[in-house]
């Protein structure tokens, strides 16, 4: 093995990792590709991006662009939906909580809320959306999020919705 990775005449032709400054160009032709493609987040997905990759291989490129630098696109495509759902989640829950009675999205809210802290998506902010809503629903499903350990929430979001909890039951009270 040592010599083979000695001797350049023995070494397999191996391509080249891309330079950063070529991932970067082709990292943002590929974001403008999804965002034709995609124009809601709720289309990004995993299979959406899977479409959008196979039919980006086939397509000529303008520029001579290697096929293993369209292949890191799309791993790094595939990573960043999770990250793309958290943020968009996170921005969602924050702005609901800053409705001056963000008790009256109850109806819905709580459920999304609930979902989306077992799922570790936006959990925070979901969680302090709970508690700024401060109603009998979302006390209840603080109450069953603080469940730990083997509770439906991880054991840092469980420990969160119990602070929570715990700042809700100190509310009004004074020392």
């Amino acid at each position: 093995m040592t010599v083979l990775l000695e001797d350049p005449e023995l070494v397999p032709n191996v391509p080249q990792p891309p330079s950063p400054g070529l991932l970067w160009q082709v990292w943002e032709e590929f974001h403008q590709a999804v965002a034709k493609s995609m124009p809601r987040t709720s289309q990004v997905t995993w299979s959406g991006v899977d479409d959008l990759v196979h039919a980006w291989r086939d397509r000529p490129h303008l520029y001579s662009l290697p096929l293993h630098v369209v292949r890191h696109a799309e791993a790094a495509m595939l990573a960043m939906i999770p990250s793309l759902r958290d943020d968009i989640a996170d921005s969602a829950f924050r702005w609901l909580a800053l409705d001056p009675d963000p008790g009256r999205f109850a109806d819905w809210a709580v459920g999304l809320a609930e979902r989306c802290v077992t799922e570790d998506i936006g959990a925070d902010p979901a969680i302090e959306l709970l508690g700024a809503m401060g109603s009998p629903e979302a006390r209840a499903a603080l109450e069953r999020l603080s469940v730990k350990p083997g509770g439906p929430a991880s054991w840092e979001n469980a420990e969160a919705a119990q602070s929570t909890l715990f700042d809700l039951g100190n509310e009004g009270t004074s020392l």
